[in-house]
């Protein structure tokens, strides 16, 4: 495309006297014609309507001296969620996937023992269990630890529970790696073998020539150098195409360059030589000779398995597969994944500035150990010179090895650490542990069961409003917000899994079985939150068509204006992520702030690690006010958009009432109507098909 014969409308940021201007420009015939808006004195991102980039020749298309078509993408949609946009903001279309989690008794289940019998003190296990859960940084889900394949702990820390699956983000990289293994293994692909040669029909003339070098083990070890990254998740359907018509960064398996499409083309790799998606080869190769029954993995929009993160997995079920490779590949007698392929994944294959990477996993510091390490605390780490395992779930800022997490599980049990092969057994240690874990887990208490009982005897922190006290005023209340873009999703969720929110427009409060409930209204969606005061309560709530359990702790409290406040600690029982919605009652107002745990330092992190600075550089006009102190002004609109507050107003319940009536009414009058218009297409396909068969007679 020449630059002449473009006639693209894109949107860029000014900043004016302080305030935030938006513009469209247009370039035709080789000439700008902006046309600025101001958007008053409000210190935020209006919303961005960016379309293409300008495109010169195929350098600046495929990237060259432009901006790659994913990198703008990301920023579209960065745009986006800074401009508070809502609804079907992304490129991605999306479909609902995730499954109801049923629940069903572990199969195969590992044999539990004391830890003493195994060699460890149950103090030890006790004190680790403890420092991580006293540690406000590593915020634990679950911990099980094994040895000798036994598992002598286990813990879910309250309000999360032992036996619920759970995000595993890239730890699931690890299982990607056992695909390749067994396909490889059936003389169906070879570690040489040039991704080109896979997939000709994506590459293009220039792709031959940019990847043609690029091979199966390159992607196994991270070392593509394919530009084409995590942001090309959300640059369109098509992310094969997108990978395969990318740049290169440098020449393939020069260094270590970490990159979760290096593992989604590795899926891609196992559905184009078996026709199957990966979830479905690996479900008689791997997941039911383990007995692991129930296990979710998200799909692209071309329903290739992801690969490199949107698996959701049982505690129990992420320690088989660590038992798995410590076995040499080997489960009850039966060989599932060949003892070649686990020795050489679990071999240093490059230098990754620590202790080495193998094949889609990690290795660590102990000698011989390696970890299946996905990001906010997912690991399952294995030290096969103390035929240990220890699998830890969690909600942190932890990226690739490093953090409070990590530093506590190597202060405990790495380099330096050598257990015995038997202790004598500890009654009194392994009873304070059974206790540890029981406190921990919620299920004891210091407070006696007449104490706990009924609503009107629970003690709350603000003098004089008992949680009683709370219900009673709140019951039947409805407050319309003036803005909707905070959603019951945090943003990370919202990302990863391409589910956005449509804005909470309506707080809504009322009592069950002696609890309070929050109604949050969501676009056609109403999330009904049970409260606890002080205490968790688990209900579950289906986000476009995707359920998701939720356990929310309320907490009242008086700010510092005197004002009364609600705090509710939202804990998605199956993700990494949580949610704080903090709500002021003001008379007949409402102030509304959420924020997100892990928070605005993880996203910020995430966001530099997905797309550089200097790519903001290559969008015109941006780009100066970028190097001119914008950066600034970016990083101030992003703590916005992750600490999103908003105000609301009373409304009378029959109004509320009345509006939902109507809502319902135009739902169902949209739903006739497109049923009517469905009929008469089918009906005039019907007389064109009988039309046809007459003049065929």
């Amino acid at each position: 495309m020449t630059f002449d014969a473009c006639f693209i409308q894109y949107t860029t940021i000014v900043c004016f006297y302080g305030r935030f201007v938006y513009g469209t420009i247009y370039m035709k015939n080789g000439r700008r014609e902006p046309d600025l808006k101001i958007n008053g004195l409000s210190a935020v991102f209006a919303p961005m309507d960016i379309k293409e980039p300008v495109q010169i020749g195929e350098a600046s298309e495929r990237g060259g001296n432009g901006m790659a078509r994913f990198d703008f993408s990301f920023f579209q949609l960065l745009f986006k969620i800074l401009g508070r946009q809502t609804g079907e903001i992304s490129k991605v279309d999306y479909t609902p996937q995730k499954p109801h989690f049923e629940g069903l008794p572990i199969e195969q289940p590992f044999e539990r023992a004391t830890p003493e019998s195994q060699g460890i003190s149950s103090e030890r296990v006790k004190e680790f269990l403890l420092a991580l859960d006293n540690d406000e940084e590593a915020n634990p889900h679950h911990a099980m630890l094994l040895r000798h394949g036994k598992v002598i702990a286990e813990c879910g820390y309250a309000p999360y529970e032992r036996n619920m699956w759970h995000i595993t983000h890239s730890m699931c990289k690890s299982v990607t790696g056992m695909a390749i293994g067994l396909l490889i293994d059936e003389g169906k692909l070879s570690l040489d073998e040039r991704l080109v040669e896979i997939f000709p029909r994506y590459a293009g003339i220039f792709g031959l020539l940019r990847l043609r070098e690029v091979t199966i083990k390159n992607l196994l070890n991270m070392t593509s150098e394919v530009e084409f990254s995590e942001s090309g998740a959300i640059s369109g359907n098509d992310w094969r195409l997108g990978f395969m018509s990318s740049n290169l960064k440098a020449d393939p398996g020069s260094k270590f360059a970490y990159n979760s499409m290096n593992s989604y083309m590795l899926s891609a790799v196992v559905t184009e030589r078996t026709g199957l998606s990966m979830y479905d080869y690996l479900q008689p190769k791997l997941f039911q000779p383990l007995g692991i029954n129930e296990v979710f993995w998200e799909k692209c929009p071309q329903g290739i398995t992801k690969g490199g993160w949107g698996m959701f997995l049982k505690p129990e079920d992420a320690a088989k597969l660590g038992q798995l490779y410590l076995n040499k590949g080997r489960w009850n007698g039966q060989q599932i994944i060949p003892e070649s392929w686990v020795e050489a994944s679990t071999k240093k294959q490059v230098d990754n500035g620590r202790f080495g990477y193998g094949y889609q996993l990690w290795l660590e510091d102990r000698p011989g150990g390696y970890a299946y390490n996905g990001m906010l605390g997912q690991d399952v780490i294995i030290y096969p010179d103390d035929d240990m395992i220890l699998m830890i779930n969690a909600g942190n800022r932890e990226m690739t090895q490093a953090g409070h997490q990590t530093d506590i599980v190597r202060r405990f049990w790495g380099l330096g650490y050598e257990p015995a092969d038997v202790l004598p057994e500890d009654p009194a240690a392994q009873a304070a542990l059974k206790n540890c874990i029981k406190l921990l887990e919620g299920r004891g208490s210091f407070v006696s069961p007449i104490e706990r009982g009924g609503w009107r005897k629970r003690p709350c922190p603000r003098p004089g409003i008992s949680e009683y006290d709370l219900i009673r005023m709140l019951s039947g209340r409805s407050y319309e917000l003036d803005q909707q873009h905070i959603g019951v999703f945090p943003l990370v969720m919202q990302v990863f899994h391409n589910n956005f929110t449509d804005g909470i427009s309506r707080i809504s409060f009322g009592e069950e079985d002696e609890n309070l409930t929050v109604l949050l209204k969501e676009g056609e969606e109403t999330h009904k939150l049970i409260v606890g005061i002080g205490r968790a309560e688990k209900t579950e709530i289906t986000v476009h068509g995707e359920p998701y359990y939720a356990a929310t702790t309320g907490r009242i409290a008086t700010d510092e204006k005197g004002r009364l406040t609600l705090v509710l600690n939202i804990a998605f029982l199956e993700e990494a992520c949580s949610r704080q919605i903090k709500l002021y009652f003001m008379d007949s107002r409402i102030e509304v702030r959420a924020s997100e745990r892990p928070g605005d330092d993880i996203i910020s992190d995430g966001l530099s690690y997905i797309s550089d600075a200097p790519a903001l550089t290559k969008i015109p006009v941006l780009g100066n006010i970028m190097e001119g102190g914008g950066a600034d002004l970016l990083d101030a609109a992003i703590q916005t958009t992750i600490h999103p507050v908003t105000f609301g107003h009373l409304v009378k319940q029959e109004d509320a009432e009345q509006e939902d009536a109507e809502e319902k009414d135009s739902e169902r009058k949209d739903s006739e109507r497109k049923d009517a218009e469905q009929g008469i297409t089918e009906q005039g396909e019907a007389a064109q098909e009988a039309a046809g068969q007459k003049n065929a007679e």
